[in-house]
C-alpha cells in the first residue's frame, strides 16, 4: 500500500469522484432506466444502442470442465436481458495482485470483487474505483430492495466504494460439538446447548468427554480458530484491524486495546487451563488442518469456529456427525463483512451502463444460479420448484462427476435469491435476512480507518501480534509471563499511535454522521 498523507487521500477521491461523469467514459445511458431482473435495463439503455463489452471479474473456487459452458450461458443471459457483451475473466480466492495489476494498468474492467483483504484506501487514494454513490442513486432499484438504507454503507467519507455481497453481516464465535460424543460421555448440553452461558461451563464438559474417550482430541482444528485468536466472532468492533477495537460497539464509541482486555485475559487464561488439562490439541498453535476435516477423520469432539444460523446443518453435511452448536458470542452489524462487496473499476469506458448490470444481477436469480450452481438441468435441478428453492444434482450425477459446482454463495452478488442445496432448511434465506435484520449495529458500522499513512507501524503491529497470538491463543503458553510481553512489544510498536488515529478519525465520523 503506498503512503499517502490524509490530505492527498481526500484530493485523491475528490477527483476519482469528479472524474467519473468526464465525458471520456462514453455517452452514459438515459437516466431513470428500468433495471429489474426482467431486463428491462437492456430496453432501457436503448436497444437502439449497440451492445456494451463489459469485463466482468469474479471469483472460483477450482477448474471444473463446464467452466467454458457456464460461461456462455451467462453471457447469452446478459446479453438478452441488459444487451451487454460479458468478457468474463474468473480468479482465484487470492486474487489481489492480480486485482492490482489490472486496476493500476487500467487493463479493460469493468465490475471487480472486492475482498476483506483488498486495500480499499489505496484503491480509492489512487482513484481506482468509481464513486457508486450518484450511480446507486439512479440505477439501483434491485441493490435498493436488497440494502434499503444501507445500500451506500461500504464507504469511506462520502466516497461509496462497493455494494456488498448479500450474506450473513457478522458471526458470531461458537463451539461445534459431536452430539454423538456427548451422549457417550453422558453430557447433556441442551438441544441448542443452551444450559451453556459462558466458555468456562465447557470445562466440565471436556472432563466429561476426556475422560470417556482419553485418546481423542477434545478441542483443535486451525490455529488461527480458537476463541482468543480469532479476528471476528467476539461481539467486539476491530475497526479494519486488531489494533483498536470497540470493547462494547452497540454503546461505547472509546477505542480500546483488546490484547490488555479482561475479555481476552480470561479466554487466553482458559485455553491454558485447558491444554494444561490434555484437551487441547498439542500443535494447535501451528496446526493447517480445519476443525472439519480432524472431526470428519473421526478424532475430534470440538472445535471452534464463525456460526450462523442452521450452523448446526453446515456441521453435520461438512463432518457427517450430527453436531450442537454452542454460541459464546453475540454478532454484531460492523464493516468486517461489507468489506466484501462488487465495486466498478475505474477502468470502466461506461460506469452506468455498468451499474445497470450489476444491478440487474442483484435482482437476477439465473444469473446468480449460473455463477454458483452452473446450468440448471445439466449441473443441478429444483426438487421441487413449485413448492420451495431446493436444488440437487440431477439424477446420476454426483460430487465427483458434476461439470461445475462452486458451492461459494458468500462471494457471488446475491446468493439470496439462488437455489438452496438440499440437506439445508427450505426456509434457509428468510431466516438469514431475518437474522441481518434484527441483528445490533455498532456506533461505527459505516467507518472505514484511514491507515495510508501508518504503513509501517501497522506492519510492524502484525509481526508482533503473529509472533504471540497464536501461541496464547491455542494455551501453549502461560499467559501470566506471555501476555505482558505481547502488550509491552504492541505499544513499543506503536499500538497507541494507531489508537489515537482511529479514535480521531472515529469521533469525526460520528460527530459528521450526528449532524
Amino acid at each position: 500500500m503506498k503512503k499517502r498523507i490524509l490530505a492527498f487521500l481526500l484530493t485523491a477521491v475528490m477527483a476519482a469522484s469528479a472524474f467519473a461523469g468526464c465525458s471520456s467514459k462514453g455517452e452514459s445511458a438515459p437516466e431513470g432506466g428500468d433495471t429489474g431482473s426482467s431486463g428491462a435495463a437492456g430496453a432501457g439503455s436503448g436497444a437502439a444502442e449497440e451492445p456494451y463489452d463489459l469485463t466482468f471479474m469474479y471469483i472460483v473456487g477450482g477448474d471444473y470442465p463446464d467452466q467454458a459452458e457456464v460461461e456462455q450461458a451467462m453471457k447469452d443471459l446478459a446479453l438478452a436481458e441488459v444487451n451487454v457483451n460479458l468478457n468474463i475473466v474468473t480468479v482465484p480466492s487470492s486474487y489481489e495482485n492480480q486485482l492490482m495489476l489490472m486496476l493500476s494498468s487500467n487493463e479493460a474492467l469493468d465490475v471487480c470483487p472486492l475482498g476483506v483483504q483488498s486495500n480499499v484506501v489505496s484503491y480509492v487514494a489512487n482513484g481506482y474505483l468509481e464513486d457508486l454513490g450518484p450511480l446507486l442513486d439512479k440505477y439501483a432499484k434491485n441493490i435498493k430492495e436488497v440494502y434499503g438504507d444501507e445500500m451506500k454503507i461500504a464507504s469511506m467519507g462520502d466516497f461509496v466504494y462497493a455494494i456488498p455481497m448479500n450474506k450473513e453481516r457478522d458471526y458470531a464465535g461458537g463451539i461445534i460439538m459431536r452430539k454423538d460424543i456427548l451422549d457417550g460421555a453422558g453430557v447433556d448440553v441442551g438441544e441448542n446447548a443452551e444450559k451453556l452461558k459462558t466458555l468456562s461451563d465447557l470445562t466440565p464438559v471436556f472432563a466429561a468427554v476426556h475422560e470417556k474417550y482419553p485418546d481423542m482430541t477434545v478441542f483443535g482444528g486451525d490455529y488461527a480458530y480458537t476463541p482468543a485468536s480469532i479476528h471476528y466472532g467476539r461481539s467486539i468492533d476491530n475497526l479494519g484491524s486488531e489494533f483498536g477495537v470497540l470493547l462494547d460497539p452497540v454503546n461505547d464509541s472509546t477505542v480500546s486495546n483488546w490484547y490488555e482486555s479482561d475479555k481476552y485475559r480470561e479466554r487466553v487464561e482458559l485455553m491454558r487451563e485447558w491444554y494444561l488439562a490434555g484437551y487441547v490439541q498439542k500443535d494447535l498453535a501451528t496446526s493447517t488442518d480445519s476443525g472439519t476435516t480432524q472431526m470428519r477423520a473421526g478424532n475430534l469432539f470440538c472445535d471452534f469456529d464463525l456460526v450462523k444460523p442452521y450452523r448446526d446443518v453446515e456441521a453435520e453435511q461438512a463432518t457427517g456427525f450430527e453436531c450442537v452448536v454452542f454460541n459464546i458470542d453475540e454478532p454484531i452489524k460492523n464493516m468486517g463483512t461489507v468489506l466484501d462487496g462488487w465495486s466498478i473499476a475505474h477502468n470502466s469506458k461506461d460506469p452506468e451502463r455498468a451499474m445497470q448490470f450489476l444491478d440487474w444481477v442483484y435482482g437476477s436469480a439465473e444469473f446468480n444460479n449460473l455463477m454458483n450452481w452452473g446450468i440448471e438441468g445439466k449441473h443441478f435441478v429444483y426438487t421441487n420448484k413449485a413448492e420451495n428453492n431446493l436444488i440437487a444434482f440431477p439424477e446420476g450425477i454426483n460430487m465427483d462427476t458434476v461439470g461445475y459446482h462452486q458451492n461459494r454463495g458468500w462471494e457471488i452478488p446475491n446468493q439470496f435469491l439462488a437455489g438452496i442445496w438440499e440437506g439445508n432448511p427450505a426456509d434457509l434465506w428468510d431466516v438469514m435476512t431475518e437474522y441481518n435484520s434484527t441483528m445490533k449495529k455498532s456506533l461505527a458500522y459505516g467507518f472505514l480507518f484511514n491507515g495510508v499513512e501508518f504503513e509501517t507501524e501497522l506492519a510492524t503491529l502484525n509481526s508482533v501480534r503473529e509472533k504471540y497470538v497464536y501461541a496464547l491463543g491455542s494455551g501453549s503458553v502461560d499467559p501470566a509471563t506471555e501476555l505482558p510481553k505481547f502488550n509491552e512489544e504492541l505499544y513499543a510498536a506503536g499500538l497507541e499511535k494507531i489508537m489515537q488515529a482511529k479514535q480521531e478519525q472515529l469521533d469525526a465520523w460520528l460527530a459528521k454522521k450526528q449532524g
